[in-house]
C-alpha cells in the first residue's frame, strides 16, 4: 500500500466526522500510517506547536478513534516544567518547551512505528538512486545521518534519516524530516533542511536495491562483505520497532525486501568516501 493510498484511507476515515479536528478543550486528533492518536494541552498556542512535531503522513481529523492514544503536555506557568503524559502515564518532565516538544515527537513516532498495521518501521537512513532505495540500518551515533547527508549532497534522493518505512510488498516509503546532525562527541542534534544540501525528497515508494550495515570507525577501510538474505533479515530485526508485537509480519516483509535487494556489511571511514563508493556500486549495478 503506497503512502498516497494510506493518506487517502486516513482522509476517508476522517471525512465521516463533521467539523474541525480541534475541539474547545485544546485537543487535536490525527491518524498516521493508520494509527490514531490525540494531542492535548491547556493552551491553543502550545497545541499549535505540538502539531508541528507529529510524524510525516499524519492527517488531522475529528474523533478518529475512541481507542486512540492521548499525548498531553501540561504546564502551569511560564516558569514551570512541562509534564508529558500518555493517557495516565507520566512519560517525563522537561524544563523547556523545546525539550518537551522533542520528547513528545519521539514518543509519538515510536507509538506510530510500533502500531502501524501495514508497514514495518526500521531504524535506518534511507536514500534512493535512480528509483531504487539504499537502506542504512543502525543505532544512534552510528553515523547514519552524516552518511545520508553526504549521499544527498552527491545527488541521491532523500527518504529519511530516522526510519525506513516498508510495506508488505517490500517497497520503502518516504518518511522525510529535517536531518538531525551531531557534532563529533556531542549528543545534541542540529536540524538541517534538505534544501541546505541542495537535495530533494522522495515522493513515492520504491524497491530496495541495497541494505548496508555500516558504522564509522577511524581509519577504517571500505571492504563490503556480502550477506545472505536470511542473515540480512536477522540483522534488520535488531533495528526494527514492531518485531516483538508482530514477528511473522516483520519477517514476511523482510523476505519481500530481500527478493530484489542485496546486503553488505562493512566498516567505513569518512562519509564522503563511503558515499562515493555506494553511489558507484548503485550506478554500476555491482552489488553482488
Amino acid at each position: 500500500m503506497s503512502q498516497e493510498t494510506n493518506l487517502a484511507i486516513a482522509f476517508d476515515a476522517c471525512s465521516a466526522f463533521a467539523g474541525p479536528a480541534q475541539s474547545e478543550d485544546c485537543t487535536l486528533d490525527f491518524i498516521a500510517w493508520s494509527v490514531p492518536f490525540r494531542l492535548a494541552c491547556e493552551s491553543p498556542v502550545l497545541l499549535a506547536h505540538m502539531r508541528q512535531v507529529v510524524p510525516f503522513g499524519s492527517v488531522s481529523c475529528r474523533n478518529a478513534n475512541t481507542l486512540s492514544r492521548t499525548f498531553e503536555l501540561r504546564n502551569s506557568g511560564p516558569h514551570d516544567a512541562f509534564q508529558l503524559l500518555a493517557g495516565d502515564d507520566l512519560l517525563g518532565i522537561e524544563e523547556t518547551q523545546e525539550a518537551a516538544l522533542n520528547q513528545l515527537s519521539a514518543h509519538i513516532h515510536m507509538h506510530v512505528a510500533e502500531h502501524a498495521p501495514d508497514h514495518v518501521f526500521v531504524h535506518a537512513g534511507v536514500v534512493a538512486w535512480r528509483g531504487r532505495a539504499l537502506l542504512l540500518p543502525g543505532v544512534s551515533f552510528a553515523g547514519k545521518s552524516t552518511l545520508v547527508a553526504e549521499l544527498v549532497r552527491a545527488g541521491a534522493t532523500y527518504f529519511s534519516d530516522e526510519f525506513a518505512v516498508i510495506d508488505r510488498e517490500g517497497l520503502v516509503h518516504p518518511f522525510p524530516r529535517e536531518l538531525r546532525m551531531r557534532r563529533p562527541g556531542r549528543p545534541e542534534q542540529t536540524p538541517i533542511a534538505i534544501d541546505q544540501l541542495q537535495g530533494t525528497a522522495g515522493i513515492g515508494p520504491v524497491p530496495v536495491a541495497l541494505v548496508v550495515f555500516t558504522q564509522f570507525e577511524s581509519n577504517a577501510r571500505w571492504s563490503p562483505e556480502p550477506l545472505p538474505p536470511g542473515r540480512a533479515a536477522l540483522e534488520m530485526l535488531l533495528h526494527t520497532i514492531p518485531v516483538q508485537r508482530t514477528p511473522a509480519r516483520v519477517l514476511s516483509t523482510f523476505e519481500a525486501v530481500m527478493r530484489s535487494a542485496r546486503a553488505w556489511r562493512t566498516p567505513r571511514g569518512e562519509a564522503s568516501a563511503a558515499a562515493a563508493a555506494l553511489i558507484s556500486a548503485l550506478e554500476s549495478g555491482a552489488l553482488t
